[in-house]
């Protein structure tokens, strides 16, 4: 009693300090004396307002012409430069505003410089031959990327820059092995970048497009190896050359240890993650592990500390070079250079990009005697990544990796002076307690912001992260990674399997501890999607929240805790209809059980179509459609009614038709409120409230109906054409500006 009441006495104490804090900002005065007593943390601030531009350009909804754009920005940087010499204040007020500028025009002219064709229609058949430069192994297959491809039927000035295909074999052709430089044809059913699966989905087609990948599809038969041809260019061949080698090291890699085992040794060390099977990467995701197979932060900051003691310890041992000769500078040299092959060997994905540049940037202030961990440090590596590639600012692993690692630098900036009297006045038991303390205060920082943006993009939360973490990272930092070093050290004598086989035993482990903890009640939560302003709601808030040092940080935890509470606020799509009107889902009697037009009542569906609908729905109970040829005529919540004309629903008042032919579209065109068909109806369904046809879905995309009770207000349909705005990666169609018809009060229905 007497330890609760001190802890209630504390935070009592705390909270009226942060009120009578926050309460000095309420005012314009106080609020210009708090800016100007964080002045020296201004410039963390640069990446936060170029991205603002950068997110202001995705979000824009109209065609943007790139050159004026950046003519503009250009032109004010001088009056920029001359008001910083004149009036220093002016220009520091000024600059937020230039650097938005400078984001927007910086990606809209990256998006226009990568344009490059994107395949209108559907191939179902199409043989085509390019260049090899990417071949990922996949648990059942291989996905091959072909650049400058020549495709029949097609037009050199038609033809997509690369192309992505999947092979539904063991990446052999004729019995050789496919590898990265290799001139290859085959015969492959091709189509353009899908676009989202419902309104505000992952938009694929925007990720293709800055890869300048014009073309999906899958491989028929065999891949034909044709004469080599070398690449032009020296930059091309030092990147299939550097391809070429990590395939090779993954094979050497999976020779020792095959099975999961060695297709995480494999993710960890060249960064393919393709053959790791299903179930272990579901369990390492429900587990909150999923972090630990993509190569990132924790990866890099092992394999570079590592380096670095090592080297630095091994050098002190002879006396004469530690006395005449900077170790500790060498010794940084060395891990840098060790790092950065790591990052180039693993594939350079966007989170090894950033952490690379955060540890470069550790690195090269140990070399100039400054602090090596800092928030400037991470600015600095954010400002340079969104000037490398702008479009990265979308990038989910991107937005996890900097929010991660931004909550522990503000978190340990706050209680640097605490640890610091803690561990100077430490014995051996304490040393070990803050030691765990440490790890637990860690991840369930890092957790928190890579967490929040997890549940935004991926409508997921593993509840039990942090124990999994805890269990996990001394396994992982003391085992695995050294292991994994070792491994690479002896690969030039051939001797990598003297290490590669304790790291399978490792690994199995791990794989062992994912799944034991994956498989705990109420492992997953389920979050349905959050609106599209959530997202820089939380970047903002996380960026209020940890760039300050004065109480009023804390404000930026009511945006955040508002995006949160959006998903269980605002109202779910009672109606889905698919891009092609072959699927729909539709909300039952229940609030939280859907019925399911195909993937039956599996959870989650296997479709990866519906599988994004059940994600972003949160989770809901699925039912199977009726199905008239096994004698199923109705739901069993009495919502849907079928036969062989087709299926009609009630909900909420609402009369839904999906009629399967012309002739009984007719009829339920003159008596239902909402008409869906997979066929064009050519505008012969006036009476209807909203009519939704194989056009309409055609031009506008997948559709989303929201519906009110009969008597509260008119439906509400939202499309993806409606979230995506007119960019350069949506496909123009002069016809999709037609919207669907749909909720028309002049209507004269007789029970309106």
């Amino acid at each position: 009693m007497i330890a609760a009441g001190t802890i209630i006495r504390h935070l009592g104490g705390l909270a009226g300090r942060l009120g009578r804090e926050l309460w000095a900002f309420s005012t314009p005065q106080g609020l210009l004396a708090a800016l100007l007593a964080e002045r020296e943390r201004w410039v963390l601030w640069l990446p936060v307002c170029l991205g603002a531009g950068i997110a202001l350009y995705f979000a824009w909804p109209w065609p943007v012409a790139p050159k004026p754009l950046t003519w503009m920005a250009g032109l004010c940087l001088p009056g920029l430069a001359w008001l910083f010499r004149r009036h220093p204040g002016w220009a520091a007020a000024a600059l937020p505003t230039w650097l938005m500028l400078f984001g927007f025009a910086l990606v809209a002219s990256r998006a226009d410089t990568l344009a490059a064709p994107v395949l209108e229609r559907r191939m179902p058949a199409a043989m085509l031959e390019g260049r090899l430069v990417l071949v990922e192994p996949r648990d059942n297959g291989h996905r091959l990327t072909i650049a400058d491809p020549r495709i029949e039927r097609l037009a050199p000035e038609q033809t997509p820059r690369r192309v992505r295909v999947t092979l539904r074999q063991n990446g052999e052709a004729g019995g050789e092995t496919l590898l990265a430089g290799q001139m290859v044809r085959l015969r492959a059913v091709l189509a353009p970048p899908p676009e989202p699966s419902m309104p505000g989905a992952y938009d694929f087609a925007r990720a293709a497009w800055f890869q300048q990948l014009g073309a999906v599809g899958n491989a028929l038969g065999v891949v034909e190896v044709l004469a080599e041809a070398p690449p032009e260019g020296v930059w091309q061949r030092a990147a299939l050359w550097l391809e070429a080698t990590r395939q090779s090291l993954t094979a050497r890699i999976l020779a020792p240890i095959g099975g999961a085992e060695g297709a995480i040794a494999a993710a960890l060390m060249t960064g393919v993650r393709g053959p790791i099977p299903e179930d272990v990467d579901d369990a390492f995701r429900d587990s909150g592990l999923a972090h630990i197979l993509s190569i990132s932060g924790l990866h890099l900051v092992l394999v570079g500390g590592i380096l670095f003691a090592s080297l630095r310890g091994l050098m002190a041992l002879w006396p004469w070079l530690a006395l005449h000769w900077p170790v500790k500078k060498i010794a940084a040299i060395a891990a840098l250079i060790g790092t950065a092959a790591y990052m180039l060997l693993s594939g350079s994905a966007l989170p090894t990009q950033r952490a690379f540049v955060m540890v470069a940037f550790g690195f090269c202030a140990i070399l100039l005697d400054r602090r090596a961990i800092s928030p400037r440090s991470l600015a600095l590596a954010a400002l340079f990544m969104l000037l490398w590639a702008p479009e990265s600012l979308l990038d989910a692993g991107f937005q996890m990796s900097f929010a991660a690692v931004a909550c522990l630098i503000a978190a340990y900036e706050a209680l640097e002076a605490r640890l610091t009297r803690l561990r100077s006045q430490a014995g051996p038991v304490k040393i070990a307690l803050l030691w765990i303390g440490g790890a637990m205060l860690t991840s369930l920082v890092a957790g928190f912001g890579s967490g929040l943006f997890a549940a935004y993009h991926f409508n997921r939360f593993a509840d039990y992260a942090l124990v999994a973490n805890l269990l996990a990272s001394p396994l992982v930092s003391f085992i695995v990674m050294p292991l994994t070093m070792a491994a690479f050290a002896l690969m030039p004598l051939g001797l990598e399997a003297l290490a590669l086989i304790p790291l399978g035993w490792s690994i199995d482990l791990l794989i062992d501890l994912a799944v034991w903890v994956a498989g705990w009640p109420g492992a997953v939560a389920m979050i349905p999607a959050m609106p599209g302003w959530a997202l820089p709601a939380i970047g903002f808030g996380l960026a209020w929240l940890c760039l300050w040092r004065r109480g009023w940080r804390w404000l930026g935890l009511a945006p955040i805790m508002l995006a949160l509470a959006m998903p269980f606020i605002q109202p779910r799509p009672d109606l889905l209809i698919s891009s092609d009107a072959g699927r729909i889902a539709l909300r039952g009697l229940e609030p939280d059980r859907y019925h399911f037009s195909s993937g039956g009542a599996r959870v989650p569906p296997t479709a990866f179509e519906a599988e994004s609908w059940w994600r972003r729905l949160g989770g809901p109970e699925l039912s199977p459609w009726p199905n008239v040829r096994r004698g199923q005529h109705g739901s069993a919540d009495g919502v849907l009614r079928c036969d062989d004309g087709g299926c009609t629903a009630r909900l909420k008042g609402w009369l839904i038709a999906i009629p399967r032919s012309e002739a009984t579209a007719e009829a339920d065109c003159r008596h239902a409120d909402i008409v869906l068909t997979n066929f064009p109806l050519r505008g012969r369904c006036a009476a209807a409230r909203i009519v939704v046809d194989r056009f309409d879905v055609w031009r506008r995309g997948a559709h989303a109906v929201y519906l009110p009770e009969r008597n509260a207000g008119w439906p509400r349909v939202v499309t993806v054409a409606d979230e995506r705005g007119r960019k350069p990666w949506v496909k123009s169609i002069s016809t999709r500006e037609a919207s669907p018809r749909r909720s028309r009060p002049d209507n004269n229905r007789a029970d309106q």
